[in-house]
This record gives C-alpha cells, sequence and structure tokens, in this order.
C-alpha cells in the first residue's frame, strides 16, 4: 500500500509541476495580450526614434514619422512594439514571449517550426496550443494563442486580414521548465524521506509487536525446546547417549548411538532392546549396569572398549515422566585420541631416542676434535723435529731411519685430517669456500702428491684436461682437490701394475636440470685405475663410514675407510654425485660430475699482478730482527718454533702461558704474538682479550698458532681479537708468508 501511495504521489506532484508551469505561460501570455490590446485600442504609440528605437520599415502609413518641439517620434504599432518588449524581457526574465505570423510584414517576426505548427492548428479551429518539449536535455512548456483581427488592425493589415476576428497570428509563449522540475525533485526527495520514515516505523512496530508475540510464544515451547536441543545437538559433536531404564532396556537412543550399535528408530520402542547390545557382553557389569547409579545416585565415569572402538562413558541417574527411575549414558568415540596419544608417546620416544643419538654425535663430534687436538700437539713437534733432523748432515741409515719416521707422521696426519674433516661433515659444520681458481693448478697439486708414489710403484699416471674447459672457474678448489687426492691415491694404492688416468671433459649442460640453471660449466673428473677392482658384493659397502671393500684389503693396504665417505660427502655438497664401476682384476673407475661459474678474467688478472708484485717485494730478509713472542705451553712445540724462527734471523722472547705472556708485554715491546690457545694459568682467548682491552695493544698483531683447527675454533680467534689463525702441524710456508702478511 505504501508503494500504490508513493508511485500515485510521485504521479500526481509531476502533474502539479507541469500544470504550475502552464498556469505561469497562460498569465505571461494574458500579460503580453494586454499590452498589445492596450496598444491596438489607441492605434499605437508614439516613441522618440532612437539608436535602439528606428521607424519601422514594414509600417507604411500616413503620419508614422513626426516632428515635435524638434524631436522626431516614429508610430510604433502593436506588433512592432511587442518585439521591442520581448527583446527587453530576454535580458529579464527566463520566460519568454512573442507574436508571429504565417506570412509576417517583418523577417524578424517569421515563425519557428512549433510556432508554425501551432498556427496551422488555429486555422483548423484550434483554440490554442500547448506542448511540452526537450532540447538539448533541457524541458520547455510551448504555449500559443490566437491573435485575431480587430478594426485598429485594418488601418496596418487590410491587405492581409481576411475580415474582422479573422486569425491574423499568434502569441507564443516559451516557459523553461529546469526550475520547476528541480523543485520537484526535492519534493520527490522529501516525499522519499516521509515515506521511508513512516516504512522504518512501520517496521521497527512490526519487529517490536513480532518480538512481543515470539516472546509468548517461546516461554511455551522453551521447555520441549531446550530438551531437543539438548538430545538432538548432541550428534552434531559426535557423542552418543542413550536413556536405560530399571529394567535394563533402552528407552532412548540419539542417531550417534543408532549409527554406532545399529539401532533403528523402533527397535527400542516396540522390541524392548537390551542395553547389552551397546556393550556386547552377556551379562551386566558393574560399570554400565544401571544398579550401581540407582543405588549410589551420583555420576560415574569409565572407559569402554567395544567394537574396536574405545569410549568414554558418562552415566546420571535420572526421573522418567512416569516417575521410574533411569540411567542417562554418555558416550565419546576417544579412538582417535587413544590413537594419538600412542603416537605421541612413539613420537616422544623417538625424540628422545633422536636426541640421544643427537647428542651422542655431538660427543663424538667433540671427542674427535679433541683426540685431533691432542694428536696434531705431539705431531706437531715429530713432524717439525724429523724434518729439521732431515735437513741435518746424516748418514745414509740415519737418513733412511728418520725419513721413514717423518713418512709415517705425514701419513698419520692424513688419517687425522680424514678424521677431523669426518667429524666437521657429520656435525655439519663443514663450509664451502667460492673463490675464482684456476683449475690447472689444482691438477698440478694433485700430480705432485700422487707422482712419486706412482713412480715408486711402476704406475703409468696420466692427468689430461680437455681444452674446452676454461682454466678460470669459481668454486672451491681446496675441496675439489681434496677429492681428487682421496680418488688418485685410492687408485694408485690399488694398482699394482698398469696405469692411473685421471680426465677432466665438459659435459652439455641438461636443459631441463634446475640443478645446474644458473651454472655456466658442467664438468665431468673421472679417475680410472686397472687395480684390483671389486666384485657386486664389495661395490654394495662403498662410501661407509670406517669400512673397505672387505677386512683384508684393510689389513693388505691399511687406511681409515673415510676418504670415500669424506669424497662422496664433499661432492654433494658441491652439487654433484659420486659414482664407481668396477670389474674385479680388471680395475674401477670413479667419476663425479659438478658444475661451476666462470671466473672473473678482469678480477683474477688485477690479483695476479698484486700477487707479482707482492711476491717481489714480500721478501723473508724483511723479517730480519723483527721481535715475536712466542706464547706455548708445550716444550717441544716450543723449541721447535723458536727454531724455524731464528733460522729466519728473528728475535724470539718466549712465554709458557697468557699470564707470563701479558707480564712480558707490560716491560717490553715486540712486532708479533704467536699464541696457543689451550694452556695452563690462562688460555690464549682471555690473554688476546686481555690485551686488546688495553688502547696500547689494540693494533699489535696477535696471530693464534694451534693445535684447535676447526672452523669453530677459526671463529673463537677471531671473535677473541686474534688477527689470523695458523694450525699444527706447522706448515712452514704458511707461517712466514702469515707473517708477513701482518708484520710488514
Amino acid at each position: 500500500m505504501l508503494s500504490f501511495l508513493l508511485h500515485w504521489n510521485m504521479r500526481h506532484m509531476k502533474r502539479t509541476t507541469q500544470a504550475l508551469a502552464e498556469s505561469n505561460a497562460r498569465i505571461f501570455l494574458q500579460k503580453d495580450m494586454l499590452y498589445r490590446a492596450w496598444s491596438v485600442a489607441h492605434g499605437g504609440v508614439y516613441v522618440p526614434v532612437t539608436e535602439k528605437t528606428q521607424p519601422n520599415p514594414y509600417l507604411a502609413v500616413e503620419h508614422r514619422d513626426v516632428m515635435i518641439g524638434g524631436q522626431q517620434y516614429t508610430l510604433m504599432n502593436p506588433a512592432y512594439m511587442f518585439r521591442q518588449v520581448a527583446e527587453m524581457g530576454e535580458k529579464i526574465t527566463s520566460v519568454q514571449g512573442r507574436i508571429t505570423a504565417l506570412n509576417p510584414k517583418g523577417p524578424k517576426n517569421k515563425p519557428s517550426l512549433w510556432e508554425k505548427e501551432a498556427l496551422l492548428s488555429f486555422e483548423r479551429g484550434a483554440e490554442e496550443y500547448l506542448d511540452i518539449v526537450q532540447v538539448d536535455g533541457h524541458s520547455y512548456v510551448h504555449f500559443m494563442q490566437p491573435v485575431k483581427a480587430e478594426k485598429a488592425c485594418l488601418v496596418c493589415h487590410h491587405e492581409r486580414v481576411a475580415g474582422l476576428g479573422s486569425v491574423v497570428g499568434g502569441i507564443g509563449i516559451v516557459v523553461p521548465m529546469d526550475n520547476y522540475f528541480k523543485q520537484h525533485n526535492e519534493n520527490i526527495y522529501k516525499l522519499w524521506v516521509a515515506f521511508l520514515a513512516i516504512w522504518f516505523a512501520g517496521v521497527g512496530i512490526i519487529c517490536v509487536m513480532n518480538r512481543v508475540v515470539q516472546k509468548n510464544i517461546n516461554k511455551l515451547k522453551r521447555s520441549e525446546q531446550q530438551k531437543d536441543a539438548i538430545l538432538n545437538n548432541i550428534d552434531k559433536v559426535g557423542v552418543g547417549l542413550h536413556i536405560i531404564d530399571k529394567k535394563f532396556q533402552i528407552c532412548y537412543a540419539n542417531t550417534t548411538m543408532e549409527k554406532w550399535f545399529g539401532y533403528t528408530t523402533n527397535s527400542y520402542t516396540t522390541d524392548n532392546l537390551s542395553c547389552r547390545s551397546s556393550c556386547k557382553k552377556k551379562e551386566h557389569c558393574f560399570c554400565c549396569s544401571p544398579d550401581q547409579i540407582f543405588e549410589q545416585n551420583s555420576t560415574v565415569r569409565y572407559e569402554l572398549t567395544c567394537q574396536d572402538r574405545v569410549f568414554d562413558v558418562v552415566s546420571a541417574p535420572m526421573t522418567m515422566q512416569d516417575g521410574t527411575p533411569a540411567k542417562l549414558e554418555l558416550r565419546l568415540d576417544v579412538t582417535d585420541q587413544k590413537t594419538v596419544e600412542a603416537e605421541q608417546r612413539k613420537t616422544a620416544e623417538l625424540l628422545k631416542a633422536k636426541e640421544s643419538a643427537e647428542s651422542a654425535t655431538v660427543a663424538k663430534s667433540m671427542f674427535l676434535a679433541n683426540m685431533s687436538h691432542e694428536i696434531r700437539t705431539p705431531m706437531n713437534a715429530i713432524i717439525g723435529m724429523s724434518k729439521l733432523a732431515l735437513e741435518t748432515e746424516l748418514n745414509q741409515e740415519q737418513y733412511n731411519l728418520i725419513s721413514k719416521v717423518y713418512a709415517s707422521s705425514l701419513s698419520l696426519l692424513d688419517i687425522i685430517n680424514d678424521i677431523l674433516d669426518f667429524s666437521k661433515i657429520e656435525s655439519g659444520n663443514m663450509q664451502l669456500e667460492i673463490v675464482d681458481f684456476h683449475l690447472q693448478e689444482v691438477l698440478e697439486h694433485l700430480e705432485t702428491l700422487i707422482r712419486i708414489r706412482a713412480q715408486e710403484k711402476g704406475v703409468i699416471l696420466s692427468i689430461e684436461c680437455a681444452d674446452a674447459i676454461p682454466d678460470l672457474l669459481c668454486g672451491d678448489p681446496l675441496r675439489l682437490g681434496q677429492v681428487l687426492i682421496n680418488l688418485g691415491n685410492n687408485a694408485v694404492k690399488f694398482t699394482s701394475q698398469g696405469k692411473v688416468d685421471i680426465k677432466v671433459e665438459p659435459v652439455e649442460l641438461p636443459e631441463d636440470n634446475k640443478n645446474y640453471e644458473d651454472k655456466a660449466l658442467l664438468v665431468r673428473f673421472s679417475i680410472t685405475d686397472t687395480g684390483i677392482g671389486m666384485d657386486d658384493e664389495q661395490m654394495g659397502r662403498l662410501f661407509q663410514s670406517f669400512t673397505q671393500a672387505d677386512s683384508s684389503i684393510t689389513r693388505q693396504y691399511g687406511g681409515s675407510g673415510l676418504g670415500l665417505v669424506i669424497s662422496q660427502r664433499l661432492v654433494g655438497k658441491m652439487g654433484g654425485e659420486i659414482l664407481a664401476e668396477s670389474q674385479p682384476g680388471k680395475g674401477s673407475c670413479f667419476y663425479f660430475t659438478l658444475p661451476f661459474e666462470l671466473g672473473d678474467q678482469k678480477k683474477a688478472k688485477i690479483k695476479e699482478e698484486k700477487e707479482d708484485t707482492g711476491s717481489k717485494l714480500d721478501t723473508l730478509s724483511l723479517l730480519e730482527g723483527k721481535k715475536i713472542l712466542l706464547v706455548e705451553d708445550n716444550a717441544f712445540n716450543r723449541e721447535l718454533a723458536t727454531i724455524l724462527l731464528k733460522r729466519k734471523k728473528l728475535v724470539v722472547a718466549q712465554a709458557k702461558h697468557g699470564k707470563e705472556a701479558l707480564d712480558f708485554l707490560c716491560s717490553k715491546e715486540v712486532d708479533c704474538v704467536l699464541m696457543d690457545i689451550q694452556m695452563p694459568v690462562m688460555d690464549g682467548y682471555t690473554a688476546c682479550r686481555e690485551l686488546r682491552s688495553q688502547s696500547k695493544f689494540k693494533k699489535l698483531p696477535i696471530i693464534a698458532m694451534t693445535a684447535n683447527v676447526m672452523e669453530s675454533d677459526v671463529e673463537k680467534s677471531l671473535e677473541a681479537g686474534m688477527n689470523d689463525h695458523i694450525g699444527k702441524p706447522l706448515d712452514e710456508e704458511e707461517l712466514f708468508k702469515t707473517l708477513m702478511k701482518w708484520i710488514l
């Protein structure tokens, strides 16, 4: 009804707006008619001739122009006067009036299209013309009434007038409707507001009344609804519910219980279904029997296993509608929970076992690192002293004995290094270095290390690198060389005659292999020998820690069994995979493929130029006379380092621990400090921190010289304030190169 009233009012307001515009047009027309009638009644009006009021050239009557008091006057007939007034009105009012005819004397009175249509309608007998039109997006009222001939008209228009009372033209009015429609829209907006207010008020009243009525209805239904909600909504949370009377019969069961135990809606209402059907027991047990609930009048909770399900059961007493006692039983299926708990227990046990294994791995790594340190300390003295002894004048027998001690100590050092590398890999501390390097230098170093062994055994060694491989690559040359040395030494060790071929060849990059998509080159390394070879069983035991192909080989050829494992892990970290092919008695082939980026030729050239310049300047003679403080607790290592330094004419002072070093430096100046780490009284880290805390020692070069060679040890040394780190056993070349770096 509101919609109908709104539509009716909107239509009525539109008609009213149009009627108002029509009425305004009629008023203006009546006003213009009065102007014309007054002018006609007086036969026109004489007015002074001005620029805007010129004589009417189309009015040919006697005495049209007269002179009065020296001023020229002209007769303005009604039509001319009407046009003059209309032109003045265009600047004052938006409502325009105009007199026109089908055949006017003056061209300015020529009718427009709508005026011509109106005039023609007058000739057909119409009394007036009214139309509402759209022009350029604006609405206008066109209104016209006919002008009929009067006696006064005959003076000027006798030749055009058919007779008195005939239609000679018309007066038209144009009324713009924009303001009317603007007011109309405002009224429509107000009407909408009023109707919406009435609508919302009505809806509000309806809602309030509905709420009052609903509240009264809810009061009547609440009790039943609450009971149904409790019983039915329990299904949504997966809880089974049934009611058992004192005769052990099921009086009610919800949908969940029906699904679990195959009840039907009528089975417990017509067949007196026993509660044993939900327990699958021949007799009622103490837990599921209603008797205890009736006697104790208390809630009981227990766990029940039935049909491969585990239920958490809660039983509570209740009273039936007829006043008889009954038991309300809720069952929650906790099978998944129990399964999860069992899985969690297993997971906890696995985590505990994992933690134990990780602890064991850490303990093993720490043990290996500590053992490496403890072995390296005396090894430093053994290798260093034996090397110094070999440089003295020895007879043939002495030289033979000492050289074998030196060679054996180097072999032992290789085993220690393998164990340390393995420890790093196991603990995840092995880090790769990505630098530009010359592949040819790696291969030359490889040849230097294994050619002597090959010559001693009479094995031909061949190392070939394809010309297509650029010499400057980007990667880890140290770890690449370590893998090649391990595999090359193995090939020589297990070959008694024949040859060992080491080849480096390019491999075309696979287009669909994402592992190599950012690399510029793929290189294949192969080490082939004509040695003892391996069968399938022995091949299956390759790359296992601390094992070789079989125990007899270990006894015959020696080794720790770590070389292949370390090589496999290093190749994996560098983005490749190591594989092997072998035949018993014919030899073996180990090969792996690695991706490399191309090295920066410009940077390499600049680096080489700097190294060439540095090699000319950094001569050992510049170290002569430099003062070195050697802080070392082991007497043998202290003696060894002192001999090496004094042979290069350096001045050496000694301290047995960090505290003694601090006391020495308080009174004397040195150019550099070689600091051991593990020492009694005060360790090297603490001593370095104490020195760095004093401003005069901020720039003093302090270099760690220790058997602690793990990367974590290097980081600790740098964090303590040391400039560099030298590992034991000492490499004489590395020692003096480091001294020149920080002293000169």
